[in-house]
């Protein structure tokens, strides 16, 4: 008879039930440890590792982005520049820079263009210029000759505006080499004097005022300029040495004239006025004509 054989399951398997309190306690805690070793950080990361590097990236690039910030803010912004009393209200534009617009409306096209050209701010010059009580310095003057305006013209500016101002400008003493420059200009002493002379009987308050002021200013090339326009009226008056005074030509029409001292100080700008003794007859008869006032 074949024998059978048989399986006896053990009687001391190990389980949840047969386990004291202090090994189901043991076991619980082991699972959930396990569990929180399978569970992925903030979502994404598989450590804490991870999760603490992509913190530390997160940091350092808000870090930039604030000193971006702070960078951009305290970035200065172009101040606009003081106006005074002697500067027009439209002198600058909102960004500070000059308003070139105003300078032509003052200062006429010819001037404006070289002033822009160079870069240069004519108010600030001015209002330098008004508040030394008509002073002007050599700074000024390389300034604007280095701009291509010419020294003669600079200064006659700069002396026929203190003049025109009021200012008590009056410089050291002209000395005897100037003084016969001035008479030079005109033809030598003879013609000086017949000039002179001449505009004593003939000059009005006002005129003879003016061109006291231009003398008192000081400036060599400012009194020639006034010397010469006042010589031209003499020759307008008399006649020019070899020409009778009825032969002289019709004078021009009126409307060739100087507007306004602007372009007064273009014309003398011109490199004809320095080379061309034709030309620079011409500005002066012109000037004469003129109504201006210096």
């Amino acid at each position: 008879m074949a024998e059978t054989l048989s399986y006896q399951e053990p009687q001391n398997v190990t389980s949840a039930d047969n386990l004291t309190p202090e090994e189901q306690d043991s076991l619980k805690v082991g699972e959930s440890l396990a569990e929180q070793q399978e569970q992925v950080y903030a979502g994404k990361y598989k450590s804490a590792q991870e999760l603490e590097k992509a913190y530390m990236e997160l940091q350092s690039k808000l870090g930039s982005k604030e000193e971006e910030a702070t960078t951009e803010t305290e970035e200065p912004k172009a101040e606009k520049a003081e106006v005074d009393e002697f500067t027009p209200q439209n002198a600058y534009t909102d960004d500070g820079a000059v308003n070139y617009d105003a300078v032509t409306e003052t200062y006429g096209e010819a001037v404006t263009e070289k002033l822009k050209a160079a870069g240069i701010d004519p108010w600030s010059i001015s209002s330098e210029f008004h508040k030394s009580g008509g002073q002007y310095t050599d700074e000024m003057i390389q300034t604007l000759t280095g701009a291509g305006f010419s020294e003669e013209a600079v200064k006659s500016y700069f002396a026929g505006r203190s003049a025109q101002q009021g200012y008590d400008s009056r410089a050291e003493d002209i000395t005897e080499s100037q003084i016969s420059d001035i008479k030079q200009s005109v033809g030598g002493d003879k013609n000086y004097a017949n000039v002179i002379n001449w505009a004593k009987d003939n000059f009005s308050e006002t005129q003879t005022n003016a061109f006291d002021e231009i003398v008192n200013s000081g400036s060599i090339e400012a009194i020639k300029l006034a010397v010469a326009g006042m010589k031209a009226q003499y020759d307008n008056a008399n006649g020019v040495e070899g020409r009778m005074v009825t032969g002289k030509t019709a004078p021009p029409n009126s409307g060739d004239i100087y507007r306004s001292q602007a372009e007064l100080v273009a014309a003398m700008n011109d490199p004809r006025y320095d080379r061309d003794p034709a030309y620079r007859q011409d500005v002066i008869e012109k000037l004469d004509r003129s109504n201006l006032e210096f």
